[in-house]
């Protein structure tokens, strides 16, 4: 057998493995994930219209990274902080985020929703109503709790023109 072959049937091999293995550890998503989730999400809601900044970090992962649109990732719950505390500052929001899916594997949760609500400029003026899709790698610990892990997020829909 040529050295060429033998290289692509151990490749093939290997690969077949870990497709098996990744499979064996896929599990159906319970009802209590999907509650788990909803929960989660109901609490994001209010702790973003009171801006409690140091409960939200308590949902947010230590190597969470976050993927604004129109922005550089902010990668770590310090620069998550520092991101957080600015939009705070310049607005106050009020959002609702709305799950349309969520599916579990192993100790991790793949959950992707809109999120609707308005933001207002602290400064004073009118809200400015927003309308994004976002997917959400979420993390379970050890103790059951759920911390987000990664999301990216952006606009449904184009911003209007003027």
């Amino acid at each position: 057998m040529k050295t060429s072959h033998m290289l692509a049937t151990v490749a093939l091999v290997i690969i077949a493995i870990t497709c098996s293995r990744l499979g064996e550890q896929r599990v159906a998503t319970t009802e209590d994930d999907m509650v788990a989730v909803a929960r989660m999400l109901v609490s994001l809601d209010r702790i973003a219209a009171e801006e409690d900044l140091e409960e939200f970090l308590s949902y947010v992962a230590d190597d969470a990274v976050f993927m604004p649109p129109d922005e550089p990732a902010v990668i770590g719950v310090q620069a998550i902080a520092a991101w957080y505390r600015n939009a705070y500052d310049q607005v106050d929001f009020e959002m609702t985020h709305e799950p349309l899916e969520v599916d579990a594997a192993g100790d991790l949760i793949i959950h992707r929703g809109n999120a609707t609500g308005t933001m207002t400029p602290a400064s004073g003026g009118e809200p400015i109503r927003f309308d994004n899709k976002y997917l959400m790698v979420i993390r379970r610990q050890p103790d059951g709790s759920l911390q987000v892990w990664r999301v990216c997020f952006n606009g449904n829909a184009p911003p209007p023109t003027s």
